[in-house]
């Protein structure tokens, strides 16, 4: 098998259905072979018939797998162990694949030797885009766009348009459970960036596949100021636990003491900018540096409690 796409899912049936039907237009080289995993983390709507339904509709083989160990890296990790391709694939319940991506990411590994693939996911906006949103490096609306040529990057992939070599996994081991969404809780991120500081650190070639495209339909609930603002807030939290304390240095109240210096300019720079689109993103970076604090708080008390 050359191919396995895992693609993990939590109580969407209406949207994964969606997907799925994009999966049918797929446009694959006759010798490539390939299969897909759905892996349903604990839904409890009609996600298994929708999954079933699907698989007796085509000609690729479709396997279903329940994942009762809540949380999207424990799905992720069910879908590696059932895996048969050389290349494993992930994407998202509520993306529109293109045509032509599966033959795309398989183009690259053939012509470029690479361990892994970085593709394209392109925001597909069907409601008016909030005149406050400032697109440049924003994730807490799913993007990942480097330009219109191939290159080496030195970056993650995107989990919702990642693919990598099978022995990765073996040799860097798999996705942390403490980090990625649970649930219906859109809060812990970071699961598919460590992996991919992961390869980074350890030498390995990741190249950007930009005519391997994922379209993702932007939801309006995430569009809102109070969904960035938690967004940016859980993103100081997951980037802290994924990096953890650092082993010296001085610290206040168990937290690094330059996490306050952060936060106070970033508190400062806020609050003297004037009303714009400037002002809330310093305000959307005072609320990472708090997630930052809250968690180096965390990390060294539970450090503290488990010494003791």
């Amino acid at each position: 098998m050359d191919i396995t796409v895992v693609l993990a899912t939590y109580n969407r049936a209406g949207s994964l259905h969606d997907t799925l039907q994009t999966f049918r237009l797929l446009a694959c080289p006759a010798q490539l072979t390939w299969e897909l995993v759905v892996v349903d983390n604990n839904s409890t709507d009609s996600t298994r018939d929708v999954v079933e339904k699907f698989a007796a509709s085509v000609s690729f083989p479709v396997s279903y797998r329940f994942e009762k160990n809540q949380g999207r890296s424990a799905a992720l990790n069910a879908g590696i162990m059932q895996a048969k391709g050389e290349v494993i694939v992930f994407t998202d319940d509520d993306v529109l694949v293109h045509p032509d991506w599966l033959a795309e990411l398989k183009r690259t590994f053939d012509q470029f030797d690479c361990s892994a693939v970085a593709g394209r996911v392109v925001p597909v906006w069907n409601h008016p885009k909030p005149d406050w949103l400032e697109m440049d490096g924003h994730f807490a609306v799913t993007n990942f766009d480097l330009g219109d040529e191939v290159q080496d990057i030195r970056v993650p992939p995107l989990g919702a348009n990642s693919a990598f070599k099978r022995g990765l996994f073996l040799k860097y081991g798999i996705f942390r459970l403490d980090l990625g969404v649970r649930g219906s809780e859109h809060t812990i991120t970071c699961d598919d960036t460590e992996f991919g500081e992961r390869l980074i650190r350890g030498g390995e070639k990741i190249v950007y596949c930009p005519t391997a495209i994922v379209y993702h339909p932007v939801d309006p609930k995430r569009t809102t100021r109070k969904y960035f603002l938690s967004w940016y807030y859980y993103n100081g939290v997951s980037l802290t636990r994924t990096a953890g304390l650092p082993s010296h240095g001085p610290f206040w109240l168990g937290v690094p003491r330059w996490l306050y210096r952060e936060l106070l300019a970033n508190l400062a720079k806020w609050m003297l900018t004037a009303p714009g689109k400037l002002r809330f993103q310093r305000k959307l970076r005072a609320y990472r540096s708090i997630g930052n604090i809250a968690e180096s708080y965390r990390l060294s008390h539970a450090t503290g409690e488990a010494e003791s």
